[in-house]
């Protein structure tokens, strides 16, 4: 006789995956900021998946032992494994501490090390956990006629009475149906005075026609083939019920990001790693988030140029550095495809801030928030080893436009109408960074 397995193992395989996934989860989200800070994340092909080292699970292994019986009725434990309790002793007694790792430094441990596997996540999957609740901020509607506007597919509108047949509403028309049937039953009682078993009779063998069914109930030719009246539908072309298409139109508010990076001698390999990353998530972020956004990326050092998205997290230049011609760039583009009466606007600029003509960047900015309108400016300046003092660029842009200079989650943040500035100083600011230049609601009307 063949054995089959029932489906409680199947249901608590289901369990186990279920509860396998919530851990993944959970340890991805303590370990977040580890996580996105990665060198090979960013250098990944489309497509490719994160691996994370998750700790194993260590299955127990029980081993059953044998039991005598003593003089006194009470067991005794034979054999390794059997048995419970680590022997005589009183309260109070040390009956054994964990090994440790050895109190001299440099010296090889003998303890066995906690087995881990890798899992498997999607990219997108992260952003999903690591970016919930956020958005572009200042995010605005648009002319109507100058939003992008897709065909999602179709939706049903209602129900009408004609249509093809293949959107016949079976089950609305069906309900018609019966509601006629009983109709035409109540008429043939009351015009001819018959039974109603008669009547129905009458109209099945009638076919529904209730003409027919009148002229046999007259003639006395009906059949008496059934004893119980089954309703059945009668139906007539008004009765037919069609289902309503029409097209599902979403309309999207015109939205553009301009990434530009600083690529010049100044951005060590540690500063444009910290860029690219940022970069690469907010990037990441808004293609899964808005449709139809689109990215413009441009890289500089004493000169600027848009490049394309592969190239861009690619790119290793070299140079002086005038940032100004980034903004100069980006300004162009706006005005002549993207004007802001038409388009959401975002401008992201990465440096180290040591900038040729600070005063000309600054007063680019200024005219991008005030004459352009765009709805924001994302500074960040990238300083690693420790070097607080304030660059040449972030200093112009204190001093020459309004803003409030504030401390959180250990960032540096410059707030301005439209204009928010900060220092990223380490990969542990990555992730609070992107959530502060993310941040939906940051001018909430």
């Amino acid at each position: 006789m063949p054995i089959k397995r029932g489906k409680e193992h199947k249901q608590k395989g289901n369990r186990d995956a279920k509860r396998h996934r919530k851990k993944q989860k959970e340890i991805i989200k303590k370990n977040m900021k580890k996580i996105i800070s990665e060198t090979s994340i960013i250098t990944k092909k489309k497509g490719k998946k994160v691996k994370i080292p998750i700790r194993s699970i260590v299955i127990p292994d029980f081993k059953p032992g044998k039991r005598n019986q003593d003089g006194d009725g009470k067991g005794k434990s034979e054999g390794k494994g059997a048995g419970i309790g680590q022997g005589k002793g009183k309260k109070g007694d040390v009956i054994g501490e964990k090994p440790g790792q050895g109190k001299q430094p440099g010296k090889p441990g003998q303890e066995p090390g906690e087995d881990y596997i890798e899992s498997e996540v999607e990219i997108a999957e992260i952003i999903e956990m690591m970016l919930e609740d956020l958005g572009l901020p200042n995010l605005e509607d648009k002319k109507h006629n100058a939003e992008m506007e897709s065909i999602e597919g179709y939706k049903i509108s209602g129900i009408r009475k004609s249509g093809p047949h293949v959107l016949l509403d079976k089950k609305r028309t069906s309900r018609q149906g019966i509601g006629r049937f009983f109709a035409f039953l109540e008429t043939l009682k009351q015009e001819t005075g018959k039974e109603e078993i008669v009547c129905y009779n009458a109209l099945r063998q009638a076919d529904g026609n209730l003409g027919m069914a009148l002229d046999l109930l007259e003639s006395e030719e009906v059949k008496m083939e059934v004893e119980e009246v089954e309703p059945f539908p009668v139906l007539m072309a008004e009765d037919r019920r069609y289902l309503n298409l029409k097209e599902d139109v979403t309309h999207h508010s015109n939205a553009v990001i301009f990434a530009m990076m600083d690529v010049s001698a100044s951005m060590t390999t540690d500063k444009k790693y910290l860029a690219r990353s940022m970069l690469f998530w907010i990037n990441e972020f808004l293609k899964k988030m808005y449709e139809n956004v689109e990215i413009r990326f441009i890289v500089h050092h004493a000169r600027a140029r848009q490049v394309n998205e592969e190239n861009f997290f690619r790119t290793h230049e070299s140079g002086g550095t005038k940032c100004v011609e980034a903004y100069k760039l980006a300004t162009s583009l706006i005005k002549s495809q993207y004007p802001t009466s038409e388009w959401n606007v975002y401008v992201f600029h990465f440096s180290d801030g040591e900038d040729w003509d600070s005063d000309s960047t600054v007063n680019e900015a200024r005219r991008m928030l005030q004459d352009l309108k765009i709805n924001m400016l994302g500074y960040g300046e990238i300083r690693v080893n420790g070097r607080p003092f304030s660059s040449s660029l972030r200093k112009g842009f204190e001093e020459n436009l309004e803003m409030n200079v504030i401390d959180r989650d250990d960032l540096k943040l410059m707030v301005g109408n439209r204009f928010l500035g900060m220092v990223i100083r380490s990969k542990d600011h990555i992730l609070p960074a992107i959530r502060e230049f993310l941040k939906k609601e940051r001018w909430r009307k």
